[in-house]
């Protein structure tokens, strides 16, 4: 299959933007899905970021399997950044991130004393590929409705200051994509989190890859959710226990595929990470 490319014209914008942005903030704030930290990771924006210090936030740990996220953790830590892992529901993320923020800033404030540079408030670019949590941090952190939070791409549209603390404001940036995806497999992973619309691959080839995933090493998920009892004619089985019909009678197979796509991306199948290490 031929590489799916997904950059809208708002996507190049926002680009243009953060590297402006970059320029002039102490760090960045990457937010990643726990259930995908390496296809959520935006290529285009770590080639911009360059040297510039970074905090990962990796979001929805709620969604994703903690034995993988303890190693994604481990393995971010080895290459050099800052990690934090949260629900975003459930967690105190104000005060983990300015915590995680201070260790980032560590050396630049030692930096500064040695200097005799007064201290000031720092500025943070927090940045992630489209419906990874970011705006839902940003509302947590600002006590109130600060970015637009909807379960679809590509909400946030402008840049926007957002004050955190006297220590730390947050310039938040569009979700973004990048030109192409790197293989196929990071396209899928997208789609099956949320990140990209569904229609950028087939639905076909989205749901057959859980299907898959699934039957190898979640079966008593699927026995749970979907009475199933064996894993030939899967589709047919979960249509015809929901009761997805056409008029005629027979299986739908779009609802059938879109209702379990549903089920994988809103945590019904368990908790998932689709990035394996």
């Amino acid at each position: 299959m031929s590489q799916v490319h997904w950059y809208p014209g708002h996507m190049a914008k926002a680009m243009r933007l953060i590297e402006e942005q970059i320029k002039v903030v102490d760090f960045v704030i990457e937010c990643r899905d726990a259930r995908a930290p390496f296809s959520t990771r935006n290529p285009a924006l770590s080639k911009s970021i360059g040297q510039k210090r970074r905090l990962i936030v990796l979001t929805k740990k709620d969604l994703a399997d903690p034995k993988e996220t303890e190693k994604w953790v481990a393995h971010l830590e080895e290459e050099g950044h800052v990690v934090l892992v949260v629900d975003v529901i459930h967690d105190a993320v104000k005060k983990l991130l300015l915590e995680k923020s201070e260790i980032v800033l560590k050396d630049k404030r030692e930096r500064d004393a040695r200097r005799g540079i007064r201290p000031r408030q720092s500025r943070a670019l927090i940045v992630g590929v489209p419906n990874v949590g970011k705006s839902s941090i940003i509302n947590r952190i600002a006590s109130r409705k600060a970015a637009g939070v909807e379960n679809r791409p590509g909400v946030t549209q402008a840049l926007k200051l957002i004050k955190v603390s006297e220590e730390l404001e947050l310039v938040d940036t569009p979700g973004v994509l990048w030109p192409k995806f790197e293989s196929q497999d990071m396209g899928i992973h997208c789609a099956l989190i949320g990140s990209v619309k569904d229609t950028g691959y087939p639905l076909e080839l989205i749901t057959d890859h859980a299907r898959d995933y699934l039957i190898e090493n979640k079966q008593e998920v699927l026995k749970d959710r979907y009475n199933m009892t064996s894993y030939d004619n899967f589709y047919q089985q979960i249509g015809t226990f929901r009761g997805l019909l056409t008029e005629g009678g027979e299986v739908d197979d779009d609802k059938v595929r879109i209702t379990f796509l549903n089920d994988v991306q809103n945590g019904k199948l368990g908790r998932l990470t689709w990035d394996r290490l």
